[in-house]
C-alpha cells in the first residue's frame, strides 16, 4: 500500500511540477539584473564556503517533494548530486527531500556561473527572492532574499504570481518540510545531525 501511495503522490507532484513549468511561461517578468548584478550569490556552489553568512543571498536550496526525482527524470542528473534528508510526508510515507548544500557545487551551474537547467530550475530558485515560511500561526508568509543585488527592481506583478504558486502548494506540504526549510536558511554550512535532533540526516 505504501508504494501504491508513495507512486501516486509522486505522480501528482510531477503533473504539479509540469503545471508550475507550463504556467510559468505566462508570470510577468521579476526584473531582476541578474546578469549585469549578480555573481550566482543566490546558488549553491562551493565558493561560497569562503563568504560571510551575510553575502550569501540564499545558503540552501531544499527541494519540494519528489521534485529531485523530477529534476533527476528531466535533466539527466545524478541523485549523488543531491544530500538527502527523511520528511514525513503523510503519516504512512516518509520520503527523501533533496537540497543543494554549501559542501558541494550546484550541479547545474557552468562554468560562468549560469544555470544550466533555467527551464526546469526548483521552485526555490525560479521564485527568489522571494522566500516562503510557515509563520508560528500555521500561516503562510514571505520574507525576501535581502541580500539579492537587484532586490529594489523587483516586479510587484511577479511577487503576487508567486505567491499564488507557493499558496496553491502551501495546503500539500508538511509542517515537517516547513521544519527543514526554516531551518536550513540558517545554515553556513552543515551541522552535526547528533547536534540537532529535531533533523536527523537518514
Amino acid at each position: 500500500m505504501t508504494e501504491d501511495t508513495a507512486a501516486r503522490l509522486k505522480a501528482e507532484w510531477f503533473a504539479r511540477f509540469d503545471e508550475i513549468l507550463e504556467n510559468g511561461k505566462t508570470i510577468p517578468s521579476s526584473n531582476l539584473k541578474c546578469l549585469e548584478l549578480c555573481e550566482a550569490r543566490c546558488c549553491a556552489r562551493v565558493g561560497m564556503r569562503e563568504m560571510s553568512a551575510g553575502e550569501i543571498a540564499s545558503p540552501v536550496v531544499v527541494l519540494l517533494p519528489f521534485e529531485m526525482e523530477y529534476l533527476i527524470q528531466k535533466t539527466g542528473v545524478s541523485r549523488d548530486k543531491f544530500r538527502c534528508w527523511s520528511v514525513q510526508l503523510t503519516p504512512e510515507l516518509t520520503i527523501e527531500v533533496g537540497m543543494f548544500d554549501l559542501g558541494k557545487p550546484c550541479p547545474f551551474l557552468d562554468g560562468k556561473l549560469l544555470c544550466r537547467i533555467h527551464s526546469h530550475n526548483p521552485l526555490d530558485c525560479r521564485t527568489f527572492p522571494l522566500l516562503p515560511f510557515r509563520d508560528e500561526n500555521g500561516r503562510l508568509a514571505w520574507e525576501q532574499g535581502e541580500n539579492c543585488p537587484s532586490l529594489s527592481y523587483l516586479s510587484p506583478r511577479f511577487v503576487e504570481a508567486v505567491k499564488n504558486v507557493w499558496r496553491d502548494l502551501y495546503p500539500l506540504i508538511p509542517k515537517e518540510w516547513w521544519d527543514l526549510y526554516a531551518f536550513a536558511d540558517t545554515w553556513t554550512g552543515w551541522p552535526d545531525p547528533q547536534a540537532n535532533p529535531d533533523l536527523v540526516k537518514p
